[in-house]
């Protein structure tokens, strides 16, 4: 199975008070060539179940339709579920949580606890491109699409 989360604020959205879209054009490129099975959003700026309401009752419908593709609801995670997720706790601290972790490390380490198989891969502004290979059964990737494709490898034992 191939997972693609994508980022919205600044990859696909200007921001989340501006949802206007942008990046299409290289967004597409990236989800052709990856072929995904399933595609889902992670991002901070869906912060609780209200935040995911107003996705999916509105931007998500104009990201679907541009980009020619199906955003499975099931896989859009809010930053509350996601720390909770990681953390093992109720209720956490949110904005310690995102300066602690950030997107590369709580998205590796979410992946982990929810996953146990898969091809995941992150499609974001904030990440360096790399590729996680875990082992052969859960493999974990972070694609910038604004920098050079030059991923560096790292094999996880």
């Amino acid at each position: 199975m191939t997972t693609v989360f994508l980022d919205l604020e600044k990859t696909l959205i200007h921001s989340w008070e501006d949802p206007v879209l942008i990046n299409e054009n290289i967004i597409r490129k990236k989800l052709d060539l990856l072929n995904p099975d399933t595609i889902g959003i992670y991002s901070f700026a869906i912060y609780d179940d209200k935040d995911r309401t107003v996705f999916t009752n509105s931007i998500k419908q104009e990201i679907e339709s541009s980009l020619h593709i199906k955003i499975e609801s099931s896989f859009v995670f809010t930053v509350s579920e996601i720390a909770e997720t990681v953390l093992n706790k109720k209720s956490p601290d949110i904005q310690s949580f995102i300066q602690e972790y950030g997107k590369q490390k709580s998205f590796e380490q979410f992946i982990h606890q929810k996953f146990q198989s898969g091809n995941f891969t992150l499609i974001d502004d904030l990440v360096e491109n790399l590729d996680l290979y875990e082992n052969q059964i859960l493999s974990i990737h972070f694609l910038n699409p604004f920098l050079k494709i030059s991923a560096k490898s790292k094999e996880k034992k």
